[in-house]
C-alpha cells in the first residue's frame, strides 16, 4: 500500500492555485524500503538494469468514488539484469533525486527479477473529502 507524501499534497496544493507547473507523471522504483510521509525520495531509487525513473506509460484520472477522483499512474519495466525491486514512488521531476514525491510504497511481495522480467507498477492517489 502507498503513503501518500507530505512534499506531494504541498505541491497539489501549489498546482491547483497555479503556483506550481510540473505534474506528477514520473514513476521511480529502487532497492530499499521503510518510506513514509516525512520522505522526499526512495530509500534507494536505482537507475540499473532499465529501471530508471522514467514518465509513466500511462498517467490519468479514473474513478474510484466518484468520475475521476484519483491520479493513476502505470508504467511497466523491463529488467536488463537481475535486480531486487522493493520500492516504488510517484514524482513530479524525471530526474534521480530531484522534484516532490506524491507516493511511495514498499512492495509486497518485493519482486526478484531477471533479466528481461517486467514489473508493472500502478501508483493511485485519491483526491477526496474527509
Amino acid at each position: 500500500m502507498a503513503t501518500p507524501c507530505n512534499s506531494g499534497y504541498t505541491e497539489c496544493a501549489k498546482f491547483l492555485a497555479g503556483e506550481a507547473a510540473d505534474v506528477f507523471k514520473y514513476v521511480a522504483v529502487g532497492t530499499g524500503t521503510g518510506q513514509g510521509a516525512a520522505h522526499t525520495k526512495l530509500a534507494a531509487e536505482t537507475e540499473v538494469a532499465g529501471m530508471a525513473r522514467v514518465a509513466a506509460d500511462t498517467c490519468k484520472t479514473v474513478k474510484t468514488t466518484i468520475d475521476n477522483d484519483t491520479h493513476q499512474l502505470i508504467e511497466k519495466f523491463t529488467a536488463g539484469a537481475a535486480v531486487h525491486i522493493k520500492e516504488a514512488g510517484a514524482f513530479n521531476n524525471a530526474v534521480k533525486d530531484l522534484g516532490d514525491m506524491l507516493m511511495v510504497g514498499d512492495l509486497a511481495p518485493s519482486a526478484d527479477m531477471a533479466i528481461n522480467d517486467t514489473l508493472t507498477i500502478t501508483l493511485q492517489t485519491q483526491i477526496k473529502g474527509a
